[in-house]
């Protein structure tokens, strides 16, 4: 799964934008990110303005799946 994969399932499932950012942003509050970073790719938590890392991976695919499992409850 790619990055446009994954904002397209996003989008097909109908989860707000405000739940998630693709781009390694901060996003508008509360929500959760991915984003390349070296040797592979970042999932995080973005609250108050930081980042908190919630994990790490070498390939986009896998970054891409776990991130959608902690955005399980929006995704059907």
């Amino acid at each position: 799964m790619t990055l446009a994969d994954l904002e397209e399932r996003l989008r097909s499932a109908g989860v707000a934008d405000y739940l998630y950012v693709t781009d390694g942003g901060l996003g508008s509050g509360e929500c959760y990110g991915i984003e390349p970073v070296p040797g592979g790719w970042s999932i995080y938590y973005s609250e108050r303005g930081r980042k908190s890392p919630l994990e790490s991976h070498a390939t986009e695919d896998a970054a891409c799946r776990a991130f959608l499992r902690h955005l399980g409850q929006a995704v059907p």
